[in-house]
């Protein structure tokens, strides 16, 4: 694959989580970054919005995302580009991460690789490099648990797998096979070609799904979902049913504001919070099944 199309455009805050989703539902993946670059708001009023597509999305789908959100057509760009020309102009390289056991890096030329002690995630469309404060917090509750002895870890599952580094992460820590799902076809191949690069591929088993509709068993040790709250909230009875009894599972992708929105939710399940990690305006849960 040469070319990709982009889409781009400016969303409020307001509606952002409700379009995002619209657009993922064509099979795109997307970014969202705060157009002010203003770090220290808890809650960004606009974002610049990209999302990709493998292929051209129709007019007809164009024409219900300006009508059902109200978007101004001069508001919106289209365009066809070449992959490599993402990398070049859009990504800048980041510096190597050190979380818990594991560095993360983007290449295995940046430093004398170590099979034990490094990830590689080079950058690309699949989200998820370790330095997004999402995925950081996944990352710091994994280790965390990964030194209680008392928690099972033989079925281990990441919803919403984006670049694969969650799942590969589980997969080093305790040598065990991981299911990866996700609903973006470049996030399935993006998952498959890391684990590939970090020597996993005999323990990672990733396939297109949405949720936990349709997974490979029927209950979970560990859980690790990072998405947006909305689908979370949708996905909260079938995270219950899955996850085993005394199972954890690890919730990210929210802001500080939605937190109890969706403890709420899931201690009607019978799921109780036992530690989270924060990190500017964004908050990752560990909730555990009684």
């Amino acid at each position: 694959m040469e070319f990709i199309w982009v889409l781009k455009l400016k969303l409020d805050n307001e509606l952002r989580e409700s379009i995002e989703e619209f657009i993922i539902s064509q099979n795109a993946t997307i970014t969202s970054l705060d157009s002010e670059n203003k770090s220290n708001l808890l809650q960004p009023k606009s974002y610049d919005t990209s999302a990709f597509f493998i292929k051209k999305p129709s007019n007809i789908f164009i024409k219900k995302l300006l009508k059902v959100f109200k978007i101004k057509p001069k508001t919106i760009i289209l365009k066809k580009i070449k992959i490599k020309d993402i990398y070049k102009n859009n990504i800048t390289p980041l510096n190597p991460i050190t979380i818990g056991r594991f560095t993360f890096l983007e290449s295995k030329n940046l430093t004398n690789f170590n099979i034990y002690k490094n990830v590689i995630i080079p950058p690309g469309l699949g989200f998820g490099t370790g330095h997004h404060a999402s995925t950081k917090g996944i990352l710091y509750l994994l280790n965390k648990i990964y030194f209680k002895k008392n928690i099972k870890n033989n079925n281990l599952i990441d919803i919403g797998c984006g670049s694969g580094i969650l799942g590969i992460t589980m997969a080093k820590l305790w040598k065990k096979k991981v299911e990866l799902i996700d609903i973006d076809k470049q996030a399935i191949n993006t998952s498959v070609s890391n684990a590939k690069l970090n020597f996993l591929d005999s323990f990672i088993n990733v396939k297109k799904e949405n949720g936990l509709n349709k997974t490979n068993k029927f209950n979970y040790d560990i859980i690790v979902i990072n998405i947006l709250a909305k689908p979370i909230l949708t996905n909260i009875k079938s995270i219950s049913k899955k996850l085993d009894k005394n199972g954890r599972v690890i919730i990210s992708g929210l802001i500080q504001d939605q937190k109890f929105m969706i403890l709420n939710k899931l201690r009607l399940m019978g799921l109780i919070l036992e530690m989270e990690y924060k990190i500017e305006n964004w908050v990752s849960l560990l909730i555990k099944k009684n």
